[in-house]
């Protein structure tokens, strides 16, 4: 019983800040889980902006009316087939990494394409990847990813973890008449402001940064089915899309929570002020 007392009694010591800073980590967590994609075989190697995959077909694309040359179809297809010769079957591409999936399920992680490149070579068979998709990865992920926007977003939401920390928080005093007394002091307005601009600029560089993760993403996977003449099949990573979003949410969610407290507090004092 003593316990559950415990908890109730410090449940009124929670003030709204303390809230905003829960979310704020939580945003912060998952943009790191975003970052880290691809950079291990564990859980991180499902965490992927963009996957290549060959794909598994009896026949090559048909001729369309709007291909000059529809020969080059039948020779990609060619080049990716026998499948039994393939060993690698898909890559993914992260911020900070590439994961190569072997036919066998293996999977190997790496911030170096060469050191995947190599490993696929040193298999002794020419047409473990036909198509160089390993390559393409690579030029995605050198190319078309920016990963500096989503650390000055972490950044900035640590900076505004670090500004909520020095809140005063409520507690007890004893008063001249030697009774206790709940004290609720108002936070620093410079500070409030401060912590307030960090988490709207951080959302804000948060923001751009999932949607142009995404649009990349899906904008690179169609390029690539269509230049390999449907010889390749991609897929945005939904682990990264949903984390993305998410922390974006959480950012959000925290600047419209410490907008709030602000307005709520200049309120309060104009009321005192006026009494």
């Amino acid at each position: 019983m003593a316990i559950p007392r415990a908890i109730f009694r410090f449940i009124p010591m929670i003030g709204i800040h303390h809230i905003i800073m829960v979310i704020c980590s939580t945003a912060i967590i998952l943009l790191s889980i975003v970052l880290g994609g691809c950079t291990s075989t564990n859980g991180l190697s499902n965490v992927y902006l963009v996957s290549l995959q060959y794909r598994n077909t009896n026949a090559p694309i048909r001729a369309d009316p709007a291909m000059v040359n529809p020969g080059i179809a039948d020779k990609v297809y060619n080049v990716t087939h026998p499948r039994n010769a393939t060993i690698i079957t898909e890559i993914r591409a992260a911020y900070m990494g590439l994961c190569l999936i072997r036919s066998d399920g293996l999977r190997f992680c790496s911030s170096s394409a060469e050191a995947l490149a190599s490993l696929a070579k040193d298999s002794g068979n020419s047409t473990a990847d036909p198509l160089n998709l390993i390559w393409i990865a690579k030029q995605f992920k050198d190319t078309m990813v920016f990963d500096g926007l989503i650390f000055i977003a972490v950044v900035l939401t640590f900076l505004c973890f670090v500004l909520l920390w020095t809140f005063p928080g409520w507690h007890e005093e004893v008063n001249d008449d030697g009774s206790e007394i709940e004290v609720k002091p108002f936070p620093s307005r410079p500070v409030s402001q401060a912590a307030l601009g960090l988490i709207g600029l951080g959302f804000m560089f948060g923001l751009v940064s999932i949607l142009w993760q995404h649009i990349n993403s899906s904008a690179a996977g169609t390029m690539a089915e269509g230049l390999t003449y449907g010889a390749v099949e991609s897929h945005v990573g939904t682990a990264a899309v949903v984390l993305g979003w998410a922390a974006v949410v959480c950012m959000g969610l925290s600047t419209v929570a410490l907008l709030s407290m602000i307005w709520s507090i200049n309120i309060l004092r104009q009321m005192t002020d006026e009494d």
